[in-house]
This record gives C-alpha cells, sequence and structure tokens, in this order.
C-alpha cells in the first residue's frame, strides 16, 4: 500500500511536469469546430483578429483580445480569439488565466475542439493540491468527451485531404483519451487509466514517450511491473529528455523494489 501511495506521488507530480506541455498536444486548424467557420461582420473586424493571430509576444496576444472582445462585442470570431488568448496564458505558465480565457472561449464556441484539447489536459495535470482540484477533474473529464462527441461530428475541413484529416482526427481522439487516463490517475483508479493510455497509444500517428510513461506509471502503482518497465523503456527510448530521465528513475525503482523482496 506505502508504494502504491508513493508511485502515486511521484505520477502527480510528474504530470504536473509534463502533462500539459506543447510537445504532449499539437494544435490543429484554427477553425477545427463541428459547426460553421466563424465569419467577419467588416474588414476592420477582420483585421483586428488577424494582428490577434499574426502577434508573437503572449503578452500583447492578451492585450489585443481584450481589445478585440471590446470593439466587438458579439464577434462570431471572439471564441477564437480567446483561443489564442487561452494559449497566450499557456505560454505564461498562468494557469488560472487559461481557465478564465478558457471560459470565455467555450461561452462562445462550446464545440470548439483546440481550445477543448488546450485546456482539459491543463486542468487533468494541475488539478493536485488546489481547493478546486475535483471541479477542475469534472471539467476536464467533461471536456474530453465533449471532444470526442465533436471530433465525431466535425465535417472534413476545406482544402484537406481526407488522409491528412484522418491524421489529425486520431491525434485528437488520442489526446481527449490520454486527459481521460490522467483524470482516472488523479482519482486513484489507475485500473481505469490504463485501458485509456493504451487507446490513446494505438490511436497517436507518431509514438510519444510521455503516452508510454503515462501508461509505464499506471502499471507501476498496480504492480505490475514487467508491463511498467516495458513501457519505460519505450518511453525512454522516444524521449524527449525530460521524459527519459523520468522513465529512468521510476525503472531503477521498480528494478530495487524487484531485488529487495
Amino acid at each position: 500500500m506505502a508504494q502504491t501511495s508513493t508511485l502515486r506521488v511521484f505520477l502527480i507530480a510528474m504530470l504536473a511536469v509534463i502533462g500539459g506541455a506543447p510537445p504532449v498536444r499539437a494544435q490543429f486548424g484554427s477553425l477545427v469546430s463541428p459547426g460553421q467557420a466563424a465569419q467577419a461582420r467588416s474588414q476592420a473586424e477582420l483585421d483586428a483578429y488577424l494582428q490577434i493571430v499574426q502577434s508573437t509576444d503572449a503578452r500583447e496576444v492578451i492585450r489585443k483580445v481584450d481589445a478585440f472582445a471590446s470593439a466587438y462585442p458579439g464577434s462570431e470570431l471572439s471564441g477564437l480569439a480567446y483561443q489564442n488568448q487561452v494559449r497566450a496564458f499557456e505560454q505564461l505558465n498562468d494557469f488560472d488565466g487559461m481557465l478564465i480565457a478558457g471560459e470565455k472561449a467555450l461561452r462562445a464556441n462550446p464545440d470548439n475542439l483546440n481550445t477543448l484539447l488546450t485546456l482539459a489536459p491543463a486542468m487533468a495535470s494541475r488539478a493536485d493540491h488546489r481547493p478546486d482540484s475535483a471541479q477542475l477533474l469534472t471539467q476536464a473529464e467533461g471536456d474530453a468527451h465533449r471532444a470526442l462527441d465533436g471530433i465525431e461530428k466535425t465535417r472534413l475541413p476545406h482544402k484537406i485531404t481526407l488522409e491528412h484529416w484522418n491524421l489529425e482526427k486520431h491525434q485528437m481522439q488520442s489526446q481527449a483519451h490520454a486527459v481521460l487516463g490522467m483524470v482516472a490517475l488523479q482519482r486513484g483508479y489507475p485500473q481505469a487509466a490504463i485501458p485509456e493510455f493504451q487507446t490513446a497509444i494505438s490511436l497517436s500517428p507518431v509514438p510519444e514517450g510521455v503516452q508510454f510513461l503515462r501508461l509505464g506509471l499506471a502499471f507501476a502503482s498496480i504492480n505490475k511491473k514487467e508491463d511498467a518497465v516495458k513501457s519505460l523503456r519505450r518511453s525512454a527510448e522516444l524521449g524527449p529528455e525530460s521524459v527519459r530521465a523520468l522513465a529512468l528513475v521510476q525503472i531503477e525503482k521498480l528494478r530495487t523494489s524487484k531485488s529487495s523482496h
């Protein structure tokens, strides 16, 4: 029991470090949504939105989004503008800012897959030790399910091949299942997390070390050491270095634990 508790502490710390990092989550086209593409009502409105998209400084993006929302209340582009603000707050490691901007983005466009798949992993990985932890996990779980439902309803975007769309679709589905796995781990249910992580791995167009790291830690927490080591070795092979280091640390812990029995 003590070993399981220790593993869970290690696992939650790992999620906080890598759970929402950009390499874990791809960004898809800004109009990925089951509904119709948003339209500007004037050239000035479109130009103001394009200034947000073209800005590279996170603080400048935040300022321009607030100015856009003030100048064009009710704009169809407001959901996409706040989506850019979510990513800007993420770059600044401002989680509370992400949540506020995300709420505004989803209020304007509840089905935007990019927003759902940006917020959900951030909430799942950072919920621990917060007073609103239970609420964040519930919201992350709900957003992941909404994303999976939205992916199935999304029509093939224009100017994109079926092959390319299937790759994006599978990547988005992979991210959503990874979130469901992280939520299960945060709640202390590794056996429920394992099939979610396995599904995430099977759907991912490109194998990622972090996916196998999560799976390995979930196996380790229920004392399936052989499965854990196999997944962790694959994680170390794929990297990147931060993931590789975490995987090797856990492999060594499992070896030490095995030799002591």
